[in-house]
């Protein structure tokens, strides 16, 4: 084979291969953009990525270099308490967040208060990667959830063949709508650090993110979670 057929094979392969990735990214990962950064002050609109009558994914510039915001909207069929255990449950992670590997508490600072570590499986030309965050919940007067998560790399050194992701922001509000209904919005901007190319980095997050949000609309509402009422939280009567 000569040496022109090597490379448009492999051109070939390489674009496969972005096609057959477009599960990697999660909620965790955040995508770079080539689009301009734009003003804190003066954020861009968001822009549509894809949407059904249950699930919105938006997406538009952040303030950090070469990154972009993520949107993420769901409305689910389920209880205040049942979501929060759902996503507490570690060993269950693996299941809806789209390809993580494992998840793990390194300390549980209060009931609602935990420092736990992400890891997510790497497939060439991207490398297996983790995240270490802090998260944080609280109720609202008007019964919504929010969550706040922040990084929190320093509190464990990296482990080998992992890259660590880098959290710049991230939010969660799940509001409940009606009995055993809830919308939920989560935002950020994640840095996957390494050498990512963008033109593959972005439609891998996005698509990842709409599975992990469909995952949650298959399972949620069957998890044994729902049964169980989660003590401080008020649920909608």
């Amino acid at each position: 084979m000569s040496k022109q057929a090597k490379k448009k094979l492999l051109l070939k392969m390489v674009i496969i291969l972005s096609v057959m990735l477009n599960g990697y990214a999660t909620f965790s990962l955040a995508a770079e953009s080539t689009v301009k950064v734009t003003s804190k002050n003066s954020p861009e609109p968001w822009q549509v990525w894809r949407t059904d009558d249950d699930l919105m994914v938006s997406y538009r510039p952040s303030s950090h270099k070469n990154l972009i915001e993520i949107k993420a909207q769901a409305r689910l069929a389920s209880n205040l308490s049942g979501f929060i255990y759902f996503i507490e449950d570690l060993k269950q992670m693996p299941h809806w967040l789209d390809n993580a590997e494992s998840a793990n508490i390194i300390e549980q600072i209060t009931i609602n208060e935990n420092i736990f570590i992400t890891r997510f499986n790497g497939l060439w030309p991207v490398s297996a990667r983790e995240m270490v965050v802090h998260s944080s919940y609280w109720q609202n007067n008007d019964l919504s959830v929010e969550i706040s998560v922040a990084d929190a790399g320093t509190s464990i050194e990296k482990n080998k063949g992992f890259v660590r992701m880098q959290v710049h922001s991230a939010h969660w509000k799940i509001i409940p709508t009606a009995v055993g209904q809830i919308e939920v919005t989560y935002q950020f901007v994640v840095d996957p650090r390494g050498n990512i190319p963008q033109w593959l980095a972005k439609p891998m997050t996005l698509n990842g993110i709409w599975t992990t949000l469909s995952n949650l609309r298959e399972q949620l509402p069957n998890s044994k979670w729902q049964q169980i009422r989660k003590p401080g939280i008020e649920e909608r009567h």
